[in-house]
């Protein structure tokens, strides 16, 4: 699977969040599973900012390798 077939699957991908889409905190907002692709809407991302996120996450995964 090449880096663009990808970015969909990784999207859904369903992640810890708060309720606002925001990373793990210490609010006290209660905390929930969602996908990226609703975390990242909620935090009203730019598709350039979510293309950097998912960029960065690939870099990561190959460092890892």
């Amino acid at each position: 699977m090449t880096y663009r077939e990808y970015k969909p699957t990784w999207l859904e991908q369903k992640i810890c969040v708060d309720i606002y889409g925001r990373d793990l905190n210490l609010s006290d907002v209660p905390m929930t599973m969602m996908t990226r692709e609703v975390a990242y809407t909620k935090r009203n991302l730019s598709q350039d900012e979510i293309d950097n996120l998912y960029e960065g996450w690939i870099s990561k995964q190959e460092e890892n390798k």
